[in-house]
């Protein structure tokens, strides 16, 4: 028998906990309300659908979707609407018939349900949700359970906290906050997807778990730190005396299931904040399908992105929970570039000190005209950790996207990267390069579309043969993609004829398949 899960809402859990579950052996599917998200999770190691849940009929093909599922995850909370008791329900209504008698289910809801009791809340007493969003799971999780009877295990988790979910941000830099001394609930990432694990192995289904920390620190004290290590405004509490508050148990969590919370004190997130990450990352040419599984996992995985101007958005939305900083320049861009790169530097400093995973994104590869040289010095001067993560640099994307030989046999065997900044460069390089393309061999020139004018007449020079070929490739793998193919002599009047959007790589001395 098969161990196929349908996942139905790939979010800040479910795309983790696909993974997690690939690694064990489980046949995964998994649901994305949004074209754009389908289309980025589209090269994940599993099938990827679009089902939008809407309170009168689904989105997409949820026959397909739920076909040969032995266990549904139901992993989408109640939104923050008008009317939410009762849209919540409906959409609930449209998946009912859907999940049929050989499939068990995973119904993730949320503590919300109980009430603030003032003491511990247990899995077993009376639920008196007060929040519109906890009335809806509730109601959600009666049909569920009328339906599903013991196929249904019911998880009722705490606060999320984890990546991208850091709880320094919850309540940084808010005033008159209520409720200053109670305690507080929550449970890491890490915990959720480990009580999942647990119970689809021990096939635990007909129960209802909570899942929240052993630990419960004090609200006030938690936030405060929370917020200082990242460097946030601490909240403000008012001076009120009362106390409003429920203190969830996870005793049956450990009962049932034998589990052990590796955050078992939430605070533990807060000895890893202090030691964030840094990867310069190579985003490669542009098109998805080119970035390395490596570049993807750490651009899924960033807190934050600092990314150059020829990123393509299809890699910025591999992650839209990170925090986007532009940091690239134009051309044209008459900004100091040392002033420009010192701030990159002190932003990359500053994001790890806070404890964030921190990615410096940039076209092609980092060491080819990527400027990651000055950004590993300047770290390592100060003892940073950080790892380079190559890319697909535009010559190596044009040359196989055009079908270009850039090295063949007894034809050339060597190809030089340079940059149209050659043309500034001594009398000598600049011929000794023009003295390589003579010999035979292949010159990738970058940069190049505004400086031609410099560097042609002195390859001309150097090599006495205007017939030698030059293939001028715009937007390198992108859907823009356009191919020039002229000659030494010819290249200035056909790019005048034929211009191209900038991006360019140049590949000289080669001429493509045809």
């Amino acid at each position: 028998m098969s161990k196929r899960i349908a996942i139905l809402g790939l979010g800040w859990l479910g795309e983790p906990l696909a993974k997690e579950l690939l690694k064990e052996g489980y046949s995964i599917s998994g649901s994305a309300t949004s074209l754009d998200k389908v289309y980025r999770l589209s090269k994940s190691p599993y099938h990827v659908a679009r089902l939008k849940v809407e309170s009168d009929k689904i989105e997409g093909d949820p026959q397909a979707f739920f076909h040969g599922a032995n266990t549904v995850v139901i992993n989408f909370p109640p939104k923050r609407i008008l009317d939410i008791e009762h849209v919540f329900i409906d959409q609930i209504k449209q998946l009912i018939p859907f999940l049929t008698i050989d499939m068990n289910v995973i119904f993730v809801s949320s503590t919300s349900v109980y009430g603030n009791t003032n003491k511990w809340v247990t899995e077993e007493q009376e639920l008196v949700p007060e929040k519109a969003s906890g009335k809806a799971l509730l109601k959600a999780e009666e049909l569920l359970r009328e339906h599903c009877g013991e196929r249904l295990t019911i998880l009722r988790l705490a606060g999320l906290i984890g990546p991208n979910r850091h709880p320094g941000k919850f309540l940084a830099n808010k005033r008159e906050l209520k409720n200053a001394n109670v305690p507080v609930n929550l449970i890491h990432l890490v915990d959720v997807i480990g009580l999942i694990k647990s119970i689809l192995s021990q096939k635990a289904y007909g129960i209802t778990i909570n899942g929240c920390a052993d630990e419960h620190p004090e609200r006030r004290e938690f936030y405060a730190r929370a917020a200082d290590l990242l460097g946030l405004d601490a909240p403000i509490f008012s001076a009120e005396t009362t106390r409003s508050y429920k203190l969830v148990s996870n005793k049956k969590s450990k009962e049932v299931l034998g589990y052990s919370y590796q955050y078992a004190n939430p605070e533990k997130i807060f000895e890893e904040i202090q030691n964030g990450q840094i990867k310069i990352v190579g985003a490669g040419p542009g098109d998805l399908g080119l970035l390395t599984i490596a570049g993807y996992n750490a651009i899924e995985e960033a807190d934050v992105i600092l990314h150059d101007n020829l990123v393509s958005t299809q890699v910025l939305n591999i992650n839209q929970n990170a925090e986007h900083v532009y940091v690239g320049r134009k051309f044209g861009d008459q900004s100091n570039q040392s002033d420009r790169q010192l701030r990159i530097n002190q932003l990359l400093e500053e994001q790890y000190r806070k404890g964030n995973s921190v990615v410096r994104l940039k076209s092609g590869d980092p060491y080819v005209y990527g400027r990651a040289a000055e950004e590993a010095r300047y770290l390592m001067e100060r003892n940073l950790p950080f790892e380079v993560i190559p890319g697909i640099s535009a010559a190596l994307a044009a040359a196989n996207q055009c079908n270009i030989p850039i090295t063949e046999r007894r034809k050339s065997n060597s190809i030089l990267i340079c940059t149209a900044h050659t043309a500034d460069y001594s009398f000598e390089q600049l011929k000794g390069i023009a003295g390589l393309l003579k010999a035979g061999n292949t010159l990738a020139l970058y940069m190049g579309l505004k400086s031609l004018d410099k560097v042609i007449p002195k390859l001309m020079e150097v090599c006495q043969d205007g017939s030698i070929p030059v293939n001028a490739i715009s937007n390198a793998s992108r859907p823009n993609q356009v191919l020039l193919t002229s000659t030494l002599e010819n290249i200035r009047t056909d790019l005048e004829q034929t211009p191209l959007e900038m991006p360019v790589v140049f590949l000289i001395g080669v001429t493509p398949i045809s």
